[in-house]
């Protein structure tokens, strides 16, 4: 499925391009910060599939001396990105809506309207061609929530023209653009939120790391565990490192790893066995001293 995540975003930016350019003339033509904002925010939308797409190459790049991980942190990178980005055009468009609150042009609503439509179409078409890659690929998943802030801003823009254009109320024009560059922001925090844990190397949600513990313990022979740590080295990566007081035996380490890939997924493991009558615990980080 992974596989399939270059073709389907450069699919999404294809659309995403040609739109992009309609709602910008548009938005000229019109006289609308709303429609010129969502259009400008379809350029981010191409930025992030492009840097998209530059972090899922860099990511399968072969491993080397000096990147014993690979590169898969770079998409990691890429989604931290992303998220910055969104925010970064917000504050420019919250700015923009201010200044025009002091004094709203003249907007062309008929105008807004039929191509905020038009542009919100578009957006659902991306976000399908993403959709089904977007669980597997965390920078799918922040191209896909550029769409969906992208889709609010069409929303939002498609309201501004039905408004003008009904009832000639410039100010609605400004209020919708400030409304949506904060849903921009607050639909971005869980993309950034995920990428920070991800780079500090925190244990994953799902993954109790009291729970990994207790299940360790089920495995004979072994009397105790500590220096216990998981963490994400990109999406579907987990790595895990772990001590296990017991007799060293081939069977500890066997019956662990497959514990610990059928119960949470986590193939890449450094586990060392110490024997019980050998363990040193003034370098054990978690021991009670």
């Amino acid at each position: 499925m992974e596989g399939q995540a270059p073709k389907a975003i450069i699919g999404a930016m294809i659309v995403t391009l040609i739109f992009m350019v309609v709602e910008l003339v548009g938005g000229w033509l019109a006289n609308s910060l709303a429609l010129i904002s969502d259009g400008a925010h379809m350029l981010t939308d191409v930025g992030a599939m492009l840097l998209s797409l530059f972090a899922i190459w860099i990511a399968r790049r072969p491993y080397s001396g000096s990147m014993s991980f690979g590169y898969h942190r770079a998409e990691i990178l890429g989604a931290l990105a992303s998220g910055l980005l969104i925010w970064a055009i917000a504050g420019v468009l919250v700015y923009e809506a201010f200044a025009r609150l002091q004094a709203p042009p003249e907007v062309h609503g008929k105008i807004v309207f039929v191509v905020a439509t038009i542009g919100l179409a578009a957006n659902f078409l991306s976000m399908k061609m993403l959709h089904s890659s977007k669980e597997h690929n965390i920078n799918v998943r922040a191209a896909y929530l550029h769409l969906i802030s992208d889709a609010l801003g069409s929303v939002g823009a498609i309201i501004a023209g039905l408004v003008i254009w009904l009832t000639g109320w410039r100010l609605i024009d400004p209020i919708v653009t400030f409304f949506f560059a904060v849903l921009m922001v607050i639909s971005s925090w869980s993309l950034l939120k995920e990428a920070v844990a991800v780079l500090m190397e925190s244990a994953p949600s799902w993954i109790p790391l009291d729970q990994v513990k207790k299940q360790l313990l089920t495995v004979p022979h072994v009397s105790e565990v500590h220096d216990l740590h998981v963490w994400t080295v990109s999406t579907g990566r987990l790595a895990l490192s772990v001590h296990l007081i017991a007799k060293p035996s081939t069977n500890v380490l066997s019956a662990a790893n497959t514990l610990l890939r059928s119960k949470y997924g986590i193939y890449h493991t450094t586990i060392q066995v110490e024997d019980p009558e050998h363990f040193d615990q003034e370098g054990c980080y978690d021991c009670d001293k």
